[in-house]
């Protein structure tokens, strides 16, 4: 609670401590504690919790209450810098860091997408009810507008990817379903469309190997379609990996069909792209999500001078449907730039 890092919020002090006892004192009871937190050394930890008491319904009723009338504030540190995961828990704790110059224009970038998030015409369908839940099992915050930018593997040159905003959470199916955009000429709400960044760590790994990558899908393993999610999904894993993969990544053999090896399922990937095989296992895919997040900062913020309100969503962008197509424009252009006038593969996806 009363941590000096970067990464902790003024708000949690004894302070804070003091207002959650007298919300939870049975005079007042409008809180009941759940379980209490903890932090083990190794990075095992779980946050305390709390509850609303059938009294706070009394001083401010669900019935009453909509999305919109809630609100946060920005995370206190937007920039982070990871460290690598782990093996005991697979995860990654954060790292002091001393500023730099790289890390104050980081963060003002970060900064700046927060402002145009916090005030954009973002909209959820009206009487939407739940908005699912997160892969972590919990419910999705509307209220949650802003992004931070996480580097990973103690390294400022590996990831920058921006995480946390609501929509980011959300099941695709949910976006498509739930989620608006305001425009000028449809105030109330446009459905979304999704610009992507198609194809992009394969082609960026050719880029980076000084090559201009094949024509067609680099995806397309087989040359007839078949299973290319799993395909996909492999050959990402082989660039991000910085060892050879010698197991299966968690979930991926299902994409395959029933008794596909690993190791003959690497040998047709290594065999399609032969001239970049030997970046495969070590870790440049962390340099390239890199580069990807430096060409999505640079459209967001083209776009947000334009006037045209876009959320980021890792390597593509949600915008209005209307405005699909001055946000492909944008995300070409950036794209160029960033690799010296390669045209980027893209691909929108209209809900």
């Amino acid at each position: 609670m009363w941590s000096t890092s970067r990464y902790h919020s003024p708000v949690y002090g004894q302070h804070f401590l003091d207002a959650l006892g007298l919300m939870a004192h049975p005079g007042v009871h409008l809180i009941d504690n759940g379980r209490r937190g903890f932090k083990l050394k190794g990075g095992v930890a779980q946050r305390s919790t709390v509850f609303p008491a059938r009294e706070l319904a009394e001083w401010l009723p669900p019935g009453g209450l909509r999305w919109d009338d809630f609100t946060r504030v920005e995370d206190h540190e937007v920039i982070v810098l990871k460290g690598k995961k782990t093996a005991k828990t697979d995860i990654a704790e954060a790292i002091e860091y001393e500023d730099t110059p790289l890390t104050r224009r980081r963060r003002k970038q970060v900064q700046q997408i927060n402002a145009y998030l916090r005030s954009a015409p973002i909209i959820i369908v009206p009487d939407a009810g739940q908005f699912g839940e997160t892969k972590d099992g919990l419910p999705v915050d509307p209220a949650r507008r802003t992004v931070r930018r996480i580097f990973n593997n103690g390294s400022w040159l590996q990831g920058g990817r921006l995480y946390d905003a609501f929509w980011e959470t959300m099941k695709r199916e949910d976006r498509g379903r739930l989620l608006r955009i305001g425009t000028p000429l449809c105030p109330e709400g446009e459905r979304i469309a999704n610009v992507d960044y198609g194809q992009l760590f394969m082609t960026l790994a050719y880029l980076e190997a000084n090559l201009l990558p094949p024509e067609g899908d680099l995806y397309d393993i087989t040359g007839n379609g078949s299973h290319r999610e799993g395909w996909k999904r492999l050959s990402n894993a082989l660039l991000l990996s910085a060892t050879p993969l010698r197991n299966w990544p968690m979930g991926l053999s299902s994409d395959f069909p029933p008794g596909t090896k690993l190791k003959a399922a690497i040998a047709t990937i290594k065999e399609r792209h032969g001239s970049i095989a030997h970046l495969f296992g070590t870790g440049l895919g962390f340099k390239l999500m890199l580069l990807e997040s430096e060409m999505l900062i640079e459209a967001l913020l083209r776009l947000y001078a334009k006037g045209i309100t876009a959320l980021p969503l890792h390597d593509s962008v949600l915008v209005a449907s209307s405005e699909a197509g001055v946000a492909e424009e944008v995300m070409a252009e950036a794209f160029s730039q960033l690799t010296g006038g390669v045209r980027a593969k893209l691909k929108t996806t209209f809900s």
